[in-house]
């Protein structure tokens, strides 16, 4: 059994999952291995993980906090490492963040006030925006592959150790901040956690990096998670106003 990825040009490139996949699986993480390739046509024939996603796990009623303590372990093992970064990696820059959390102004607001957002508003919220950043680019740049949540992670039970959680939807992966990914897992829009279970996965990371600030660390990460869920709601609303679904 395999999976075929049928991702054509020019709407799509397969490259960059290229890339990504075959460095994770060179640091021994548990992305699918590449069987065969045609870049030109966009296919990919690729290992298949199974159906063990969390999500359906979570969902026929398993215990979250074991799923929950492997994924941050992997992040851990991930973040711990100089080599983490692949050369060419798009860095996760002001302008892509900008970028991003204008999605809020452009789309959702126009929909839920029923008129387009003037021009100073939409100026002003960028410059509160860019007065935050300089926190986030001031963090240690790893591998951020950012649609790390429950979605895309899958259950590997006979594999050893972080080898056990797979990896999908990787191909946008960027050099940023570590706190993205642990945010994206433990803040998901789609799913909820527990303020408890957050915090002792939190406390769980850090313990993994004594010698990094803390504080910075969490000022960051709230940061991110701002901008992730107002990038989020942009999405759902241009995906629902200009694309019909």
């Amino acid at each position: 059994r395999a999976v075929l990825m049928d991702a054509p040009p020019p709407h799509e490139d397969v490259r960059p999952f290229i890339v990504v996949a075959r460095h994770l699986l060179k640091l021994g993480l548990s992305a699918p291995r590449i069987l065969a390739l045609d870049e030109t046509a966009g296919l990919l024939l690729l290992e298949d993980l199974g159906d063990d996603t969390y999500t359906s796990l979570l969902a026929a009623g398993a215990d979250e906090e074991p799923l929950y303590v492997l994924a941050v372990d992997l992040l851990i093992g991930l973040h711990g490492r100089p080599e983490t970064v692949p050369s060419g990696l798009p860095v996760y820059d002001d302008e892509m963040l900008i970028r991003e959390a204008t999605w809020l102004t452009d789309w959702y607001l126009p929909r839920a006030t029923g008129t387009a957002t003037p021009g100073p508003v939409r100026q002003s919220y960028i410059d509160a925006w860019l007065g935050l950043f300089p926190l986030v680019q001031a963090q240690p740049r790893t591998l951020v592959l950012r649609d790390f949540h429950v979605d895309n992670l899958i259950w590997l039970p006979d594999r050893p150790g972080i080898k056990a959680c797979g990896l999908l939807d990787f191909q946008d992966a960027v050099a940023g901040a570590a706190a993205y990914d642990l945010m994206s897992l433990l803040e998901d829009a789609r799913r909820d956690i527990d303020d408890r279970l957050a915090r002792t996965m939190l406390d769980r990371y850090h313990a993994a990096f004594p010698d990094r600030n803390r504080q910075a660390f969490e000022t960051v990460y709230a940061i991110l998670g701002a901008q992730r869920h107002a990038k989020v709601i942009g999405i759902f609303t241009r995906l629902s106003v200009r694309d019909g679904k």
